[in-house]
């Protein structure tokens, strides 16, 4: 009994501490805050999916381009028509690294997984980071895409 009372005191107050570390993200107008600071204007272009991201400087750091292909294995109930949605993402430093994610929901979901990535430090494009991040995630959007689009081959004996 004692245990379980210490164990619950100690939940309560680690999940207490999470609670008050967290980070506060905000996009309004297409500038990004974190806890009220400006971090990095983020701009939609004339696709709607599409982002274009800035310093406060308008230097243009990195441009996420959302594409969409259908796949029969991802057709459920809640996506009929199997949609994926992904971004093409191509970050503007000297080797222009490029990778691909699936599209993470709202505008304020990719700014956080940009600030949580750590992709731009003091206006600048942060490379171990993103090197990493490209690395990691690679092509598997594009690479499947073009599995699915191959022509069926139907052998009548």
């Amino acid at each position: 009994m004692k245990t379980l009372l210490i164990t619950s005191v100690l939940l309560f107050l680690f999940s207490f501490n999470s609670f008050s570390q967290k980070q506060k993200v905000k996009v309004k107008n297409d500038m990004v805050t974190l806890d009220g600071v400006e971090m990095f204007k983020m701009v939609s272009t004339n696709y709607p999916d599409a982002y274009t991201f800035y310093n406060l400087e308008d230097e243009k750091l990195a441009i996420f381009n959302a594409n969409y292909y259908r796949d029969p294995q991802q057709i459920t109930a809640g996506n009929p028509e199997g949609r994926v949605a992904y971004f093409d993402i191509t970050f503007l430093n000297d080797s222009l690294d490029k990778c691909e994610i699936r599209i993470v929901g709202f505008k304020k979901h990719l700014a956080e997984l940009i600030i949580n990535e750590n992709f731009f430090l003091e206006g600048k494009l942060n490379d171990p980071a993103i090197k990493q991040f490209c690395a990691i995630n690679g092509f598997k959007f594009s690479k499947q895409r073009e599995n699915n689009s191959g022509t069926t081959i139907i052998i009548n004996n």
